[in-house]
């Protein structure tokens, strides 16, 4: 009887190698800012709460994307922050300048959006921030959020609105000048709590601890001091 043949393996694929081929077209991820100890950090974040444009029907969540413009800072908004009522966790962008330069961009630039939906434009918007909320935008300002509507227009017609919520603060930082420090400390405490104190802050040094989550601290109640509680 004739020998059979051996099957050659040339049509099979090596998962293996298939795994490697993938990982090799991913590309790296982006390197960690590097902060300028001379200016603040910012930390801005923005959820998009409800949107209606005329005319499209918006069934694929996954093909809107919101564009919003903040003073020099460009955000893309997809399906984790559009439709939402609550924050992202580690989402909001972090940037760098001074606090009267981004006071003057919201100024004369206010809010951009625009609203696009399976590669198409549907919709944009400006939006002016009110001269009160402008004014606080300063070196040792205190969080803030800030909640509004925003009319969707294309090609001058108007087609739907937005409705917005956005959060903006200082986080600490080696930044701090002279004399300045981290806005969040010198809290009240409850002398129940406390038998002494011990390091009280001191200017040019700011925990960072302190300013996480800064939208929720009165919240928690966080203390920024190091307490000894009493023994009953």
């Amino acid at each position: 009887m004739p020998k059979k043949g051996k099957k050659g393996k040339k049509g099979k694929k090596s998962v293996f190698g298939a795994k490697n081929l993938l990982a090799a077209q991913e590309p790296p991820p982006p390197p960690e800012p590097v902060f300028d100890r001379n200016l603040p950090v910012f930390s801005f974040d923005i959820i998009i709460t409800r949107l209606d444009v005329m005319g499209v029907v918006l069934a694929d969540p996954r093909k809107l994307v919101v564009t919003v413009k903040f003073g020099e800072n460009n955000l893309s908004l997809t399906v984790s922050r559009t439709n939402v009522t609550e924050f992202k966790p580690n989402a909001s962008k972090t940037f760098q300048t001074e606090p009267p330069n981004l006071a003057q961009k919201l100024e004369e630039n206010g809010m951009n959006f625009e609203v696009m939906y399976d590669d198409n434009l549907v919709g944009q918007g400006q939006l002016k921030l009110p001269e009160k909320l402008i004014e606080r935008v300063k070196l040792d300002m205190k969080p803030f959020s800030y909640t509004s509507t925003c009319n969707l227009e294309l090609e001058t017609k108007p087609v739907g609105k937005l409705e917005f919520l956005c959060k903006l603060f200082i986080k600490c930082g080696d930044y701090a000048r002279a004399g300045e420090t981290c806005s969040s400390l010198e809290r009240n405490l409850s002398p129940k709590d406390i038998m002494f104190v011990v390091g009280k802050s001191q200017p040019n040094t700011c925990d960072c601890d302190p300013c996480r989550d800064v939208m929720e601290i009165d919240t928690r109640k966080q203390k920024d001091y190091i307490i000894q509680r009493r023994h009953q």
